[in-house]
């Protein structure tokens, strides 16, 4: 259900709580639910990567196991760049530091991240030999848009940045994350002020005038409807007349059967 939707609903149960208190509960959910969708977009964790949720700090060779599931060397050097500038350790399949957290490979719909970091950064690792041609460059703007409707922001680095300079990989990195931190907080700030009362009153008022309008629409169309259509069976009626007229005019002796039988009906 998208959020708009989602809106207008928890608009409609708060006003139906009036009568039913329950509903305030459930538009408690929705409006939480609003909350979790704006925060942290919902993904899945493929299950190849189930035998990375059993691994620790502990265990030796744990990195190697987070490298297997790289696709090329310069997501394995921008993995190694991050575990070390941000000291991150294995945490139940994810890498977890204090600053932040790493995911890979993770499916949205029909595409596959590189790398996630705290569930909204997006960060792709393109090497020139399968992104530089104009045909890569449209399919890439393709994906970010659908990242971005998603809720998701991206940043692309270029494999050569992660081979040969991976501070300036990680300072890309902090600079992403500090612009994903502000707009999370806007859209955070969004939905607060969407269930403000005043907020709520204005949502209210614009849905009865979309409706009050759509209402209208339809009215004056079924108007227009009837009046076409008393129209047509005027004019059939007439038409109908008319040919009986010329028939009876035809026919003296029809006529005469006609006028009979008008007149017994009108005296019944």
């Amino acid at each position: 259900m998208n959020i708009p939707f989602r809106i207008v609903a928890v608009i409609v149960c708060f006003f139906i709580g009036f009568v039913f208190p329950l509903s305030f509960g459930v538009a408690a959910l929705i409006a939480w639910s609003i909350y979790s969708d704006v925060t942290e977009p919902i993904i899945e964790v493929p299950s190849r990567q189930d035998k990375l949720k059993a691994l620790t700090a502990a265990d030796e060779g744990w990195l190697d196991s987070f490298r297997s599931i790289c696709e090329s060397p310069a997501e394995i050097a921008f993995l190694d760049a991050m575990v070390s500038a941000f000291d991150l350790k294995p945490e139940k399949g994810i890498l977890s530091g204090e600053e932040l957290k790493l995911q890979m490979q993770i499916p949205v719909a029909r595409y596959r991240l590189d790398f996630l970091v705290d569930k909204l950064l997006v960060v792709e690792v393109d090497g020139a030999a399968y992104h530089s041609s104009p045909e890569a460059v449209e399919r890439d703007k393709q994906r970010d848009d659908f990242m971005k409707g998603e809720g998701f922001e991206v940043l692309r680095i270029p494999a050569k940045i992660t081979l040969y300079n991976s501070q300036e990989a990680i300072a890309r990195v902090r600079v992403a994350q500090a612009k994903v931190a502000v707009k999370r907080a806007q859209r955070t700030q969004e939905i607060k002020d969407s269930f403000r009362p005043s907020q709520l009153l204005a949502s209210v008022d614009e849905a009865l005038t979309k409706t009050n309008d759509a209402l209208q629409k339809f009215n004056d169309g079924h108007d227009r409807r009837i009046a076409a259509i008393t129209e047509q069976r005027e004019q059939e009626t007439s038409n109908h007349s008319k040919r009986v007229q010329e028939q009876l005019d035809a026919d003296p002796e029809l006529r005469e059967i006609y006028d009979k039988l008008a007149a017994e009906w009108d005296k019944d």
